[in-house]
């Protein structure tokens, strides 16, 4: 199994994770919304792991903790990611 997969496969294990869990319940939110917005499953999966990885890459760059804020942020633009 790739490395590159292994990293996808545990950020969209996380986000099934938060949905589930509705933790944070922006996750579930944003996976509704996406959707009924016309995405499939695994689309809105996809989507929503790049916003948390998006947000765990910018913590390491910046050597802080995680951003429950941000990545809420990044979630909300979705369908756009920057």
């Amino acid at each position: 199994m790739s490395d590159d997969k292994t990293v996808r496969d545990g950020f969209l294990s996380t986000v099934v994770n938060q949905i589930a869990e509705n933790d944070p319940p922006e996750a579930k939110a944003t996976y509704e919304r996406l959707q009924a917005q016309g995405l499939t499953e695994g689309q809105a999966l996809q989507l929503i792991g790049l916003a948390l990885k998006k947000e765990m890459k910018q913590m390491i760059a910046e050597s802080r903790g995680f951003d429950n804020e941000r990545y809420i942020a990044l979630m909300k633009k979705l369908p756009e990611i920057d």
